[in-house]
């Protein structure tokens, strides 16, 4: 673990910087001074032909005003749909993708295997680049598992994940110099109000002395008039600025006096009890430090960063047709069975990247709550919703409770889970604006007023995927974004007469390395007898 942070700012500088630029090529330029959408299409796309010129954009020629304009007009459908932005890691990713399709696009672009033959510099390679490119946006904007990942800016070979850990950066209260101070921490390393640990009474010990240079693990001066001493936790004793320790109590009807001495400046206090506390009674001795005596007591916090290497994976498909089919579908309906093909295995890539991404995501969720769809027979239907709401406030506070980031965010639900519901009614459920049910992964409405809920028709029945999502890059069960988007490579016609395509992409698709279980688990909806409630399986957080 390095204290060097310099790759995590870099990191996080390229991400704004990249999310930064998409946003002024394609947002800022159809904005009014009101920060209104421009209603009249042909000034938008006046405004954003000029808008071109140094952006990511530029690289694409004479089709750049297309694709820019592709791109913004899906920005917009996003935010008027979802009511906000895509985050900066989508707007990153999609930079970070168009840069690498141009760099793959061109003859001669010094890259590894593969990217050799990835020549585009024909008419129709060109063609083929550009609705490539078209498409980077939108469906990074359309992906349901975008809104439950991290998006990284994927390079070609591999990328570099990192996670920053604050830790005490000296000795002091309840911790050691490099000490992890994360959300479980709940001590004493910023106050100047310390408690010693507790002596524990004999019945023959009267004298008790705390030594800061051996006790606190350093010499602490002590400010005059803050020393108490507690007896059982009731405070019995305290100086009197002056050095003494004074105080006198009862207990069982007896009196007992306790004196003492005190040393401000070496951190040391003597207390002397007439009467041996009993055995198993603890003796508290409580202090201010003087940080005016000596400013380097005052407590530091430092930053270690560890990192995790991913790479990217391959995904391919190949699709043919024949000439003959190819020419006649030309000829007898107009249709171009070639754009056909490279139409049905772009969707199929798309769709199967998008199912790979909710398979990995169901496969690592970690632990089952149990909810009973079957309704008791004691209780209204009002109530039966309400018990459906405290299964999912289960998974909000483990969730919470296991990544201390965040609870639960969403649902990825099958299509008999998802109609439960919405079977809900208002309030409970609220259906996306012109909502439709598709045969593949997509948005449905947010439950209970707080939780979003997706579809995904492939999933196991009567199961949910729930996942947590914080606010900053990195803090989400998966990782996942583009190194180079698919690209179509055409084969040579042979002595069969089929001509066929090839369409391969680079992409990253891994569990987030640092402790993605922790912000993934499963609702399952279970009927009658069936029902066992509570947690199973695999309970207890990523190991550290």
């Amino acid at each position: 673990m390095s204290k060097n942070l310099d790759g995590y700012k870099q990191q996080v500088t390229n991400i704004v910087t990249r999310a930064h630029q998409m946003r002024a090529a394609l947002l800022d330029p159809i904005l009014d001074d009101s920060g209104k959408f421009i209603s009249d299409s042909k000034a938008r796309a006046e405004r954003l032909k000029g808008a071109v010129s140094n952006s990511v954009y530029e690289s694409t020629g004479e089709s750049a005003p297309m694709i820019l304009g592709a791109h913004s007009r899906a920005l917009q459908a996003f935010c008027q749909q979802y009511g906000r932005l895509p985050g900066d890691e989508l707007l990153a990713s999609a930079h970070q993708a168009i840069e690498n399709a141009m760099i793959v696009g061109k003859a001669g672009n010094g890259l590894p295997g593969v990217f050799e033959s990835a020549d585009m510099s024909t008419t129709e390679g060109i063609m083929m680049r550009d609705r490539m490119v078209s498409l980077i946006l939108p469906v990074l904007l359309q992906s349901v598992t975008a809104q439950m990942t991290t998006l990284i800016p994927g390079q070609f070979n591999r990328s570099e994940m990192f996670r920053v850990h604050r830790v005490a950066g000296s000795t002091f209260g309840d911790l050691q110099a490099g000490d992890r101070i994360d959300f479980r921490y709940n001590g004493r390393y910023a106050v100047m109000d310390q408690m010693s640990a507790p002596y524990i009474g004999d019945a023959s010990r009267k004298q008790f002395v705390f030594d800061s240079a051996t006790d606190g693990g350093k010499l602490m001066p002590i400010k005059p008039g803050s020393v108490k001493i507690l007896h059982d936790r009731n405070m019995v004793a305290h100086d009197d600025n002056n050095g003494h320790i004074l105080g006198v109590f009862a207990l069982d009807g007896a009196t007992i006096n306790v004196s003492g001495s005190v040393d401000y400046a070496s951190g040391k206090v003597t207390a002397d009890f007439t009467v041996a506390p009993a055995a198993g009674i603890e003796v508290h001795i409580g202090y201010d430090v003087d940080i005016e005596k000596d400013y380097k007591l005052i407590p530091k916090i430092d930053h270690q960063m560890e990192s995790r290497v991913l790479v990217p994976h391959e995904s391919a498909i190949t699709g043919s047709v024949t000439l003959q089919a190819l020419w006649g579908l030309r000829r007898e309906f107009g249709l171009d069975a070639d754009n056909l093909a490279m139409s049905g295995m772009r969707n199929l890539l798309a769709a199967d990247k998008d199912r790979k991404i909710l398979r990995d995501m169901y496969f690592f969720a970690r632990d089952v709550v149990e909810w009973n769809r079957t309704p008791n027979e004691n209780l209204t239907l009002r109530e039966h919703y309400e018990s459906l709401n405290s299964a999912l406030l289960e998974l909000d506070s483990a969730l919470m409770k296991r990544n201390g980031i965040s609870g639960l965010v969403g649902l990825v639900g099958d299509n008999f889970a998802v109609n439960v519901f919405r079977y809900l009614p208002a309030p409970f459920f609220q259906a996306a604006p012109g909502y439709r049910s598709v045969p593949q992964p997509h948005y449905v409405g947010r439950v209970f007023g707080q939780f979003d809920l997706y579809c995904d028709p492939n999933q196991e029945e009567y199961t949910c995927l729930a996942f947590a999502r914080g606010s900053e890059h990195g803090q989400t069960g998966y990782v996942c974004g583009d190194a180079v988007p698919a690209l179509t490579f055409r084969h040579a016609v042979l002595g069969d007469l089929i001509t066929s395509s090839t369409m391969w992409d680079l992409a990253y698709r891994d569990l987030q390395p640092f402790d993605g279980r922790d912000y993934l688990m499963k609702l399952k909806m279970v009927s009658g007898s069936n029902a066992a409630g509570g947690d199973t399986s695999d309970s207890g957080k990523t190991d550290e």
